[in-house]
């Protein structure tokens, strides 16, 4: 059974987090796991982890980077200053994205 892939976001899109620890932060999309939902946010700080120490090593530590559910994403409108959701319209052939709360496009940016 394959998981249904959210195409809302685009690499390089302003998001809000809104929910989890880092809700309210604003930031760009850096990159989208299309296979787990999961976008890295350059505003998120990386985790460091700490690796198990074999005989005789001195302990490691690793940055990893922090991924967030898409779901916990929502597109950030520079012009109004809030986050809304997508719509999708058609001009001509061509399929765009919108914001519903002001209608601008995101084509347009």
């Amino acid at each position: 059974m394959t998981s249904k892939i959210n195409k809302h976001l685009n690499v390089g899109d302003t998001i809000k987090i809104i929910s989890g620890s880092y809700k309210g932060k604003i930031g760009l999309i850096s990159y989208i796991n299309t296979k787990k939902n999961q976008a890295n946010i350059d505003s998120v700080p990386s985790r460091i982890k700490q690796l198990k120490l074999k005989d005789g090593e001195s302990p490691k530590q690793v940055e990893l980077k922090a991924f967030i559910h898409i779901s916990n994403l929502m597109l950030w409108d520079k012009t109004s200053n809030e986050a809304s959701r997508v719509g999708y319209r058609f001009i001509g052939e061509k399929k765009v994205r919108y914001f519903k709360k002001s209608g601008l496009s995101l084509e347009s940016k």
